[in-house]
């Protein structure tokens, strides 16, 4: 009977409040510090060009470097926090940023450079995802895709720091001081995390943190989960449309393939972030409203950005043809989101972090190889850059779209098939 009837337990207080809000605070600016460091080469490339002769090529290779890490270290950070928490992964992470930030500082040649954004890009790999992790812990769990939303908007700050404040230090006072600046910043943000975030709540078990399971076995589970890869391929389509626009291609299809100004091509980007902010708002009310109907609801986000790209490639006015697409992809690319969502409601709470590694994944392979085709091309249409070559190029992008919306209907499928059968319970 002793068994059956346990003695009085500690009272555990309710999630959200004042305390959710204080462990969540410096885990959202260890990411948008991340953001700024990820961002922060971009917004020097001239001064690189200085500072590491070999040409535009060599520099943009930084980039796709420090992506390819990001993407890679994925899965390895989610199984890292299921096993020690997003305290411990977030303050490491935060380091490795600051100490990535640091050899950028002082280095003056290239394998310096390539070794300080590939930490960059490792210590990045820990933010976000680390971030997510720790909302379903301290917020109530109907909260959580709104929640994921929100942080994921305000990480975007990170680009408003590298464009902002880094950018007028690092014309004030140059290279090493700014990017040690940084380094500082982020040391110090680490160290604000170890104090006071927790991975649960005061009173609350760690049965979901720590879990002492064998990698094989949570990876095993995971990849075998149709859930796991309806999220993956949810963040697949969801992502990589904008992505191509925003991270590449965005600027050089405004004004060599339409021809507008370069402030012109600034200000659609600028709509394209106030933009994202609106859809990730939307995004995170629907998917908490109509968890049922989250596969369809980016399915439909999916439709909106491939008319989107394909009326800005057609339109014969160039300003319209650009605020369109930057409006109606910034509207659309936090709907990828939805599929961490999807994934977390259909895996068990220890593997959480794992999947959600997973999925992350989906949307950057999904955009490294897009962007690469773009590029390929581009080259095959003799470099012009014509709007009709950007209209070829982009259209090659329809082979990652297919594969995305393929791979989301077959895994729905299966997912529902399992779910209908009582093979695995929804949590939403």
């Amino acid at each position: 009977m002793s068994e059956l009837a346990p003695g009085p337990q500690p009272a555990v207080p309710p999630l959200g409040g004042a305390r959710a809000w204080l462990v969540l605070t410096p885990a959202a600016f260890i990411y948008v510090l991340a953001v700024a460091a990820r961002t922060s080469f971009a917004v020097a490339v001239p001064q690189a060009s200085e500072r590491f002769p070999g040409g535009a090529s060599l520099l943009a290779s930084f980039v796709v470097l420090q992506l390819a890490v990001y993407a890679l270290a994925q899965v390895p950070v989610g199984l890292l926090l299921d096993r020690f928490g997003s305290r411990r992964v977030l303050v490491v992470g935060g380091l490795v940023v600051a100490t990535g930030q640091l050899l950028m500082a002082t280095a003056t040649s290239v394998p310096g450079a390539v070794v300080a954004r590939v930490l960059v890009g490792a210590g990045d790999a820990t933010a976000f995802i680390g971030t997510l992790r720790l909302l379903p812990a301290w917020f109530p769990l109907g909260s959580v895709p709104l929640m994921s939303q929100l942080v994921s908007a305000f990480g975007q700050l990170g680009q408003v720091v590298s464009a902002i404040p880094f950018l007028a230090l690092l014309h004030a006072r140059g290279w090493t001081t700014t990017f040690a600046t940084m380094s500082g910043i982020a040391m110090a943000m680490a160290m604000t995390g170890l104090a006071l975030i927790r991975d649960t709540p005061p009173g609350v078990g760690s049965a979901q943190v720590g879990r002492r399971e064998s990698v094989w076995i949570t990876m095993g589970q995971v990849l075998r989960h149709p859930g796991t890869w309806l999220g993956f391929f949810c963040h697949w389509i969801g992502m990589f449309p904008a992505a191509v626009l925003t991270l590449m291609w965005g600027v050089s299809w405004m004004t060599q393939g339409l021809g507008v100004s370069v402030s012109t091509a600034s200000a659609a980007l600028t709509a394209n972030t106030v933009a994202g902010i609106v859809g990730g708002m939307s995004a995170g009310l629907l998917s908490s409203r109509l968890p049922g109907y989250r596969s369809t609801i980016v399915i439909v986000s999916a439709l909106a950005s491939l008319a989107a790209w394909a009326l800005g490639l057609l339109l014969p006015h160039p300003v319209i043809a650009a605020f369109l697409a930057a409006v109606v992809l910034g509207m659309t690319a936090p709907y990828s989101g939805i599929g961490f969502d999807v994934a977390r409601s259909l895996n068990v709470p220890s593997r959480w972090g794992t999947c959600t590694g997973l999925v992350n994944t989906g949307g950057f392979t999904a955009t490294i190889v897009a962007v690469q085709l773009v590029g390929v091309m581009l080259d095959h249409c003799g470099g012009d850059r014509s709007a009709h070559d950007f209209r070829l190029a982009v259209a090659s992008t329809a082979v990652v779209w297919l594969t995305g919306m393929v791979g989301l209907l077959l895994s729905r499928h299966a997912t529902r098939r399992h779910v209908r059968s009582g093979c695995w319970q929804a949590s939403f």
